[in-house]
């Protein structure tokens, strides 16, 4: 991000850029680097659990998170440059200098990211190995608000199907019955 900052200052000397730019940049840029980095780590972190050496592990988390985070950050890209099309100018330096920061992001993700996992190897897993179904989607709620969650997602339309106190005979809250006559 640091790169994507000095870059838009650097080109705001000889380019007439909006103050706001370097600020939004820095936002999107910085939350899209975090976002994309993460999924990379965590797709790492799995195939380490899965038994693979540090080096197939970064491999495999590259090829499939990887190519996920390219196309995300496409479209992103393609989004906000796509601002420049309004022709106004506060819009059209905020989404290419936005835009810019994201291509930065995703660069380092792809590059510098699968380095560091290099050198971190398989200290980055949490240190305490959890037994199987204590994951995230195990079987038992983590809580008793984990188990209030799951009572209400057995149960998710009781709620939906009354309309001023009357049954819907259609069964969804979307429905010409759910309405009923007007009042």
């Amino acid at each position: 991000m640091i790169t994507a900052i000095s870059s838009i200052t650097i080109a705001s000397a000889f380019i007439d850029l909006s103050e706001q730019t370097t600020t939004l940049a820095l936002m999107l840029g910085l939350a899209v680097a975090i976002d994309y980095a993460l999924f990379i780590v965590s797709r790492y972190r799995d195939e380490l659990a899965h038994g693979r050496d540090p080096e197939e592990a970064a491999g495999r988390a590259l090829g499939t998170a990887g190519s996920a985070v390219v196309f995300a950050g496409l479209t992103v890209v393609i989004a906000l440059a796509g601002l420049s099309v309004i022709g106004i100018r506060l819009l059209t330096d905020i989404g290419l200098g936005g835009a810019f920061a994201i291509v930065v992001a995703v660069l380092l993700a792809r590059t510098l990211l699968p380095a560091l996992l290099g050198f971190a190897g398989t200290k980055i897993t949490s240190g305490r190995s959890r037994p199987a179904g204590c994951g995230r989607w195990s079987a038992a709620p983590a809580s008793r608000w984990g188990a209030l969650g799951e009572a209400g997602a057995a149960q998710p339309a009781e709620g939906a199907r009354r309309r001023r106190g009357r049954p819907d005979p259609a069964g969804y809250p979307g429905s010409v019955a759910a309405a009923g006559p007007a009042r």
